[in-house]
């Protein structure tokens, strides 16, 4: 009877438990969802990040009109990756036919404060980790060109910094970027995504090299009238159309995205090397995936400053509590004090020196802009969605109707989907979505059709589909 009893009694605490995690899920979901469909505008006394320290050009960091304009063809709001990227594409094009559109660029704190100037320094896509999901959610052909969207950007980058002389302080380069697997379950899943991904698109897995254990170890805008006011501290601004380039902060101004684009916070830190890493000139960066969550790093040329991410499932909250956070003034302490602690333990002392302690030169957080369905949002908004109206005019034939449109969601992958995102809304808004173009800086061959993919259409179906709970299934 005592052993009944006790079997009885573990059982008892077993599904005790059990109901106990799942009621602090239960409310830690609850609570997400309530954080996520709250909208927050970027707070003013931001942490610094490493790249904000000694910027290379310090004059536009809070550069200011002299006169505020009060009338514009365009108006940008967010001035990192995406909004720069529809701004160089209007003006470029624009220039082509002799055109010179008015364009303003509003940010709410300093120049590339946001999303774009906190990054962990990747440009990096892994086409082997993302084919198989959205081979599932969309089928074979669409996964290659959502995949072949992300690897463009890199070459593009590369080619738009070496065409443009002052652009090479950016330290855009090529190098060679390892993933080591610290968890032998997903290790063998990941030999399987490499090996469907090289059945189905070859041209994709060529660069892919899998090593064992020990073998690793050796515009035309026209002249439409502009029926938009921007209100902003400094005064109010009339135009045309309205790019929302803001990320995570894209719901502040688009009411129906409310719930739809929320930030997640992530944990950056520079860290210098210890005496015997070996100093690769910024050729390499790795990516270390384990059973839940990565890390990130990548080593700058010269000093060879490491600068390491990630963490995230270290919170309290096992990476739940960091969804639906704006303050990118603040850190979780227990994802700081596993970042600091990181790199001496995971390269080993043969590789990191006597010395096991590390010196963290700078750290900071940024919000990254996650949707519900993991894609980003490029395209014309519907009134729908922005809440307001925009009254059709009377325009030249090849002039867009005044409208808002949208670049943001980048699920912290800004650097291989924000420029690309952002040319094609620059090229959509000078009304040469149609165009075959030969390659030239910044800019893809071919139709925006054939390299945009659309299932990054922020459309009103697309959103009427959305729910946050579905990331439960997709992260």
């Amino acid at each position: 009877m005592g052993g009944i009893f006790s079997s009885i009694y573990r059982v008892y605490l077993d599904l005790n438990a059990v109901i106990s995690e799942l009621s602090r899920t239960k409310h830690s979901f609850d609570s997400l969802l309530a954080r996520v469909s709250m909208v927050t505008p970027p707070v003013s006394n931001p942490s610094i990040s490493y790249w904000q320290k000694d910027p290379p050009f310090p004059n536009l960091v809070d550069a200011h009109s002299p006169v505020f304009p009060t009338t514009t063809d365009i108006v940008i709001i967010g001035s990192g990756i995406s909004g720069a990227s529809v701004a160089y594409t209007i003006l470029n094009q624009s220039h082509k036919r002799g055109i010179s559109p008015r364009i303003v660029i509003l940010e709410a704190r300093d120049l590339c404060s946001g999303a774009s100037g906190r990054n962990g320094g990747h440009i990096k896509c892994s086409p082997y980790m993302d084919y198989a999901g959205l081979k599932t959610r969309f089928g074979l052909e669409h996964a290659k060109k959502l995949l072949n969207f992300q690897r463009q950007h890199l070459a593009v980058m590369l080619d738009f910094v070496q065409q443009n002389e002052d652009l090479k302080l950016s330290e855009a380069r090529e190098v060679q970027t390892v993933d080591v697997f610290t968890d032998g379950n997903m290790w063998n899943e990941a030999k399987e995504m490499v090996q469907e991904l090289r059945q189905d698109a070859p041209d994709m897995a060529e660069d892919i090299v899998v090593y064992d254990g020990i073998e690793a170890c050796e515009v035309n805008p026209g002249n439409p009238m502009r029926p938009f006011t921007v209100h902003t501290p400094r005064g109010e601004i009339t135009t045309a159309h309205i790019i929302h380039a803001t990320d995570a902060f894209a719901a502040n101004l688009l009411p129906g995205l409310k719930g739809k684009i929320f930030p997640v916070r992530g944990h950056m830190t520079a860290q210098e090397p210890g005496t015997l890493f070996p100093k690769l000139g910024g050729a390499r960066s790795w990516s270390f995936i384990h059973r839940r969550g990565f890390d990130y790093i990548s080593q700058r040329p010269g000093a060879g400053e490491l600068m390491a991410g990630g963490g995230a499932v270290q919170s309290p909250e096992k990476g739940m509590d960091e969804f639906g956070i704006w303050r990118d003034d603040r850190s979780s302490y227990s994802i700081r004090a596993y970042l600091d602690g990181l790199l001496p333990t995971i390269f080993g002392a043969h590789n990191w020196g006597a010395d096991m302690g590390t010196k963290v030169k700078m750290a900071w957080t940024g919000c990254m802009g996650f949707t519900p369905d993991l894609l980003p949002y490029v395209g014309v908004l519907d009134q729908k969605i922005t809440k307001r109206k925009a009254p059709t005019v009377r325009s030249s034939k090849d002039a867009k109707q005044p409208a808002e449109w949208i670049s943001a969601g980048f699920q912290g992958e800004g650097m291989v989907l924000a420029w690309l995102s952002g040319v094609a809304v620059g090229l959509m808004l000078v009304g040469e979505e149609d165009e075959i173009f030969e390659q030239a800086p910044g800019i893809p061959s071919g139709k925006i059709a054939e390299w945009l993919p659309e299932e990054f259409v922020c459309s009103t179906r697309r959103l009427d589909r959305s729910n946050v709970s579905d990331l439960a299934t997709l992260l």
